[in-house]
């Protein structure tokens, strides 16, 4: 079998530098094109403390302005849900209503705290801590 010839390895091509023209090197690594780093001094940034920001609701002058704690409504029973709780009179659109009249026309509904938003959600409450026999007066805007 035949040995594979390969380039002599005796003849060696010198890199020339197209930047210096110096031997040994190419533009790319020159020593004088491009001078070795020096490191820069890092500065080192103290981070900021970061405080959490409470939500907290303004107080308004409105019939939902008082908070509602058990402390100031007696729970009765729901008549949609059948469970104890604070009862709530809240602001609920009359679809029927408002297709006769041709706008949108509200009414009031009760409900207790747990049912407040089922079946259709409600956008305003009226009464918090309501009696079972109470009706809420809704003004036409």
């Amino acid at each position: 079998m035949a040995k594979a010839t390969g380039k002599s390895s005796e003849k060696k091509r010198t890199v020339i530098c197209g930047a210096c023209k110096g031997e040994g090197h190419n533009s790319r690594t020159c020593p004088e094109k491009n001078p070795p780093l020096t490191e820069k001094p890092v500065k080192v940034v103290e981070p900021k403390k970061i405080e959490p920001k409470k939500a907290v609701a303004p107080r308004r002058d409105a019939p939902t302005a008082d908070i509602g704690t058990a402390a100031t409504a007696s729970p009765h029973r729901c008549n949609k849900c059948n469970s104890v709780a604070i009862l709530v009179i809240v602001r609920v659109k009359d679809h029927n209503e408002s297709f006769k009249r041709k706008k949108e026309v509200f009414k009031g509904e009760m409900r207790c705290e747990q049912c407040m938003n089922k079946p259709t959600p409600s956008d305003l409450i009226l009464v918090w801590g309501a009696e079972p026999d109470q009706v809420a007066e809704i003004k036409d805007a």
